[in-house]
C-alpha cells in the first residue's frame, strides 16, 4: 500500500513539476476565454486537480498523515473554478508558477480543514 501511495504521489504531484507544465497565467486566460474548447480545458484541469487533491487526502489519511484540504461534499464544479479564478487574480505574482500548485493552493486557502480534523488519533479508521 505504501508503494502504491508513493507511486501515486510521484505521478500526480512531483512528476508534473519537472515537465513543461501549464502556468497559472495560461490557466487563468483559458478560464476567462469563453470559447468551448478553452472552457473545457479550464474546467477539466481544475476539477481534475480537485479530485486529485481529495484522492491524495484519502490515501494519506489511511497512513495517519494529513493534507489540509477539506472540500465540502456539496461544492459545485462552478464554485471550484470560481475559487481558482478569484485566487489567481489576486496572486498575479505567481502567474508563471505551475497551475496545479495554484489550484491546490486556492483550495487549501479557502477550505482548510477544521482544527479537530488536522490532528488525528492513532488507530482512527475512516
Amino acid at each position: 500500500m505504501k508503494k502504491l501511495a508513493l507511486f501515486l504521489c510521484v505521478v500526480c504531484f512531483v512528476t508534473p513539476l519537472y515537465g513543461d507544465s501549464v502556468t497559472n497565467q495560461e490557466l487563468l486566460a483559458a478560464c476567462k476565454d469563453k470559447s468551448p474548447a478553452t472552457q473545457n480545458f479550464c474546467y477539466g484541469f481544475i476539477i481534475s486537480a480537485a479530485n486529485a487533491a481529495q484522492f491524495y487526502r484519502n490515501i494519506v489519511d489511511v497512513e495517519q498523515e494529513f493534507i489540509d484540504i477539506c472540500l465540502p461534499e456539496n461544492i459545485s464544479n462552478q464554485e471550484v473554478v470560481n475559487l481558482y479564478i478569484e485566487w489567481a487574480e489576486k496572486h498575479l505574482d505567481l502567474a508563471k508558477s505551475p497551475a496545479f500548485l495554484g489550484v491546490t493552493t486556492s483550495f487549501s486557502k479557502k477550505y482548510s480543514c477544521p482544527p479537530e480534523q488536522k490532528t488525528k488519533q492513532q488507530g482512527t479508521a475512516f
